[in-house]
């Protein structure tokens, strides 16, 4: 019953931000694949926020937070390519301030659920999230300065690498691999 309940709050609330799904406003061409790809990313965030937060209560507790980001960057983003697949119908242009807009909320909590699971299975240091969030921030900034011409866009790109690689660093090679190193040791 529980589930239940969750499921219709969670139906009934993105009911009410799906307004910008209208067909008679903005309807998509069978050739449009960019605006398909946009409706079907959308569909996908939808039903994996819906699992998220419907599944929350099935994991152990320890998994439970990481379950709840989940679901927050997956409603998110729901929102927002909903949103995006719109201005793409309406203009034909690719809606950068919405994209970064979505990227600005999501990727730090994208970085936020991977300390999250590291926590979930080990003690794992605080300093990972800052680390993995410096590197999105840097990401992030740097390609939305080059995209939308803010400073020249190879700069921007050279920069937004420059946050992406230090992400993959921490990732496999920082200290979050010598993290699950000890587990998997202690394990074996």
């Amino acid at each position: 019953m529980k589930k239940l309940k969750l499921f219709a709050l969670t139906a009934v609330a993105l009911m009410g931000v799906t307004g910008v799904a209208n067909a008679e406003t903005a309807m998509l061409a069978q050739d449009d694949f960019v605006g398909i790809s946009f409706w079907l990313v959308s569909m996908a965030c939808l039903a994996a926020t819906v699992f998220f937060f419907l599944e929350r209560g099935s994991v152990p507790a320890g998994w439970r937070v990481s379950m709840t980001v989940a679901g927050l960057v997956t409603g998110i983003a729901f929102v927002h390519y909903m949103y995006m697949r719109d201005v793409w119908i309406a203009t034909g242009d690719s809606p950068t301030v919405y994209r970064y807009i979505d990227w600005l909320i999501t990727v730090p909590l994208l970085m936020l659920e991977f300390y999250f699971v590291l926590a979930a299975v080990n003690k794992a240091n605080s300093g990972i999230f800052w680390r993995l969030l410096l590197g999105s921030i840097v990401m992030l900034v740097g390609g939305y300065l080059g995209e939308a011409g803010y400073i020249n866009t190879t700069l921007g790109f050279i920069i937004g690498m420059a946050g992406w690689v230090y992400i993959l660093y921490e990732v496999f090679s920082g200290e979050a691999v010598r993290e699950q190193r000890k587990v998997v040791t202690d394990h074996l």
